[in-house]
């Protein structure tokens, strides 16, 4: 017992011990999603691999000449053929069962089969997928890996949408679930005993009672939603144990990254378990525009203080290459940088449809690396400055839950308006992430929209810590009222992101004004930049530098707050220091 007690106690200081003098993720990191050779990753600059496969010598020792970190990774979903050739004769044992008994597929791997056999959707509950999954974390990290990604992080959780998973093994695990819920909500679903009550049966008999909804989907039953919360922490717990496991194999910190795409509901459910977010997210490709919705997902991440590396959904990137639009991905890529995340390198990219399944798109690296090489050659530029926000958004995580599209319009109207923005979260029952004094009182400014989805604490301490403060009820109120640090003309087509730093600011200018048929922005003259120097910290600045892609540094002088950019491409950025 003490030896087991000594190994626990070693993982914990593993797991606590990550430096933050070593973030995960550097601002001027360049990321790559999957193996290249040592001459690829040198013509972007490349950092890291995030979705890296195990290791092999060869893979390892290109990743390490060209000085790249390599995040090896572990798919929940995406392995079945590996699962099945470790368990031929049980791997039905470990697969997700809907409320029939039956098994799901994969609805993005609809095209694949091992073996003649579909690519069944795993249940993370059971011992047998979890020993496999275990197996796989210890032998990536034995391979060699610097760090663990995770695809599909949830497991099972993942798989709610889809009215999975009721196996015994997680209709077994509710009842511990529902014995901590208060008596009267026991009643309330009546439940007379927690010991002994069958969801799987509940569902069942309430489909087929007499005078319900025909077809009605097992995610309309009044208990799902803690069907949910019993699941998204499961999920979580799983992913501590997978940590701590790469911890006690290693010797040392491994940090852990996942495909956590944070405009899909829950998948904040493990983020105490990550050190990063390496995530598909919706770009909106076929709108042949550039979206903000990418915005919100990188302030998510920022308000739970974990970096965030983005590729575009499999839907974007087979609209990319479809229709051959590497301009819509330099914006892509500039919107991360700007925003203090990252855009993995478009190097090899998973494509899917309904119609094609599974294909893939390798971007022409002269539209893309010079980018990368760009920010890796002015890193000075990015790393050690955070966002300046004009408005701290307030936002309780069980709205978000409910209604999350709600949210990332009420962002993409803040960037619109150049509002520079940050998201203060609070947590709920399924996200542990409680706001704090330290974090209200850092703007002077907040958009408190809903007040009826805070825990009890939040609530208390939201009403003690806004009292005389600027709070606003709606984003039209607010944006008739403030007047954003920076401001831009024209401001229809432009987009500003203000970061600081020690003594210095640097503000990101995007351009917007981008032309489909061009697949190219349209050039814009005599940029001007509106400036309060006070608010970002640079009151006696005269000037500032102008960096831009592909064009030599300029100095540009400051002149009753004022500063002229004589033409804008895609992407530009002025930074303000002391005299």
């Amino acid at each position: 017992m003490r030896e087991c007690m000594r190994t626990v106690g070693f993982c914990l200081l593993l797991i606590s011990s990550l430096s933050a003098d070593e973030p995960a993720l550097r601002r001027s990191d360049v990321v790559f999603m999957y193996q290249a050779g040592r001459s690829v990753y040198e013509e972007y600059g490349a950092t890291v691999l995030a979705w890296g496969g195990k290791p092999t010598p060869q893979s390892k020792a290109d990743a390490e000449a060209a000085g790249v970190r390599f995040f090896g990774s572990v798919g929940m979903v995406t392995e079945f053929a590996s699962y099945y050739r470790r368990f031929p004769d049980s791997y039905e044992d470990g697969l997700c069962r809907n409320v029939d008994g039956q098994p799901v597929k994969v609805p993005w791997l609809t095209d694949h089969e091992h073996d003649g056999v579909p690519f069944w959707w795993c249940c993370t509950q059971q011992p047998q997928f979890r020993q496999y999954l275990k197996e796989r974390v210890v032998e990536t990290v034995k391979a060699g890996a610097d760090g663990v990604h995770i695809d599909d992080h949830l497991g099972t959780a993942g798989g709610l949408w889809l009215g999975t998973c009721l196996c015994q093994r997680c209709v077994e695990g509710f009842r511990a679930h529902l014995k901590t819920l208060p008596n009267e909500a026991l009643r309330k679903h009546g439940i007379e005993n927690a010991d002994t009550y069958d969801y799987r049966d509940a569902l069942r008999q309430w489909r087929s009672t007499s005078g319900s909804t025909p077809n009605r989907s097992v995610q309309q039953h009044p208990l799902w939603n803690e069907w949910c919360v019993y699941q998204g922490r499961a999920a979580a717990a799983f992913m501590m144990e997978l940590r701590a496991l790469a911890a006690s194999t290693a010797g040392r910190p491994v940090p852990i990254g996942a495909n956590a795409g944070l405009l899909w509901p829950r998948h904040l459910a493990d983020y105490r378990a990550l050190d990063l977010f390496s995530a598909e997210t919706d770009h909106h490709a076929a709108e042949r525009r550039f979206s903000d919705d990418p915005l919100f997902a990188y302030r998510l991440a920022e308000a739970v203080e974990r970096p965030y590396s983005a590729t575009a959904s499999g839907g974007d990137w087979a609209f990319v290459k479809e229709h051959e639009v590497p301009g819509q991905v330099r914006g892509w890529i500039a919107l991360s940088y700007a925003a203090g995340q990252c855009f993995m390198a478009p190097h090899r990219q998973w494509c899917y449809t309904p119609e094609k399944g599974t294909h893939w798109y390798s971007g022409p690296a002269e539209k893309f690396a010079p980018l990368y090489r760009f920010v890796r050659a002015h890193s000075d530029w990015f790393d050690g400055y955070t966002t300046y926000a004009d408005v701290a958004v307030v936002m309780p995580h069980r709205s978000y839950l409910k209604d999350s599209r709600r949210w990332v319009q009420m962002g993409n109207r803040l960037a619109e308006a150049n509002v520079s923005y940050r998201l203060l979260l609070a947590g709920d029952e399924l996200v542990d992430h409680p706001l704090s004094a330290e974090m209200v009182q850092a703007c002077p400014v907040l958009l408190i929209p809903e007040r009826d989805e805070f825990l009890p604490a939040d609530r208390e301490l939201l009403e003690r810590e806004t009292a005389g403060r600027r709070v606003f009820a709606s984003v039209s109120e607010l944006l008739s009222d403030v007047k954003p640090a920076v401001q831009s003309t024209p401001s229809d087509v432009v987009r500003v992101l203000p970061r600081v730093g020690q003594g210095s600011a640097v503000v990101h200018l995007l351009n917007y004004a981008y032309d489909a048929a061009r697949d190219d922005v349209q050039a814009l003259d005599d940029v001007q930049v509106r400036l309060d120097l006070d608010a970002l910290g640079v009151p006696k600045a005269a000037g500032c530098t102008l960096l831009a892609p592909d064009a030599p540094p300029q100095s540009l002088s400051v002149v009753d707050g004022v500063v002229s950019v004589p033409k804008l491409h895609l992407w530009a950025l002025l930074k303000f220091a002391p005299p």
